[in-house]
């Protein structure tokens, strides 16, 4: 009896070391993103990341992504854009101020050290599955840096209307350094 309630021990002790629960740094992460207006690039970036994140390579079953930015922080480096896309007809930051991932599934991906994490992107009020390839750079002290882009149709949130001057379709760019 006394073994296996050392086993037991040891067991549960070892989970907990093997899939810490790591915490986003805000300061040290970065959250960009690209779109055509007038055919050229405007860049942006979103910040206030917050969450969970439990990963390690070996237990990806047990691995997940749970995270958010706040709306509001949205900034291309023109104040009057800034405004405009924080209304209702684009992010509607009052009404919805954050913009999270939750992911469903990770896996491997197609090279050595990248993986696919199958995510549920939530934008406004609508919710759709995405896929964030992406790759992981460990830090010193057990932290992390998760370095990821993925391709989003804005329409598909209900984020503007039909334009001929702005793309539909996005990039962002994640690089989600842990404390």
């Amino acid at each position: 009896m006394g073994a296996i309630l050392l086993w037991l021990v040891i067991s549960i002790s070892g989970i907990s070391q093997v899939n810490p629960i790591l915490d986003p740094n805000d300061s040290a992460s970065s959250v960009k993103f690209v779109i055509k207006n007038f055919g050229l690039a405007v860049n942006g970036r979103i910040s206030g990341l917050r969450g969970k994140i439990i990963f390690n390579s070996d237990d990806l079953k047990n691995s997940s992504f749970d995270v958010s930015v706040d709306a509001y922080t949205i900034n291309t480096g023109m104040n009057s854009r800034d405004n405009h896309l924080k209304k209702k007809d684009y992010l509607d930051v009052e009404v919805y101020p954050k913009i999270r991932i939750v992911s469903t599934d990770i896996r491997p991906g197609s090279k050595t050290g990248t993986y696919i994490a199958r995510s549920m992107l939530t934008l406004k009020k609508t919710t759709r599955e995405i896929e964030i390839p992406f790759n992981v750079q460990t830090l010193t002290g057990g932290a992390y840096r998760f370095v990821g882009s993925f391709t989003i149709n804005r329409r598909d949130f209900n984020v503007g209307s039909s334009s001929i001057s702005l793309s539909d379709n996005l990039t962002v760019s994640l690089s989600i350094s842990t404390n």
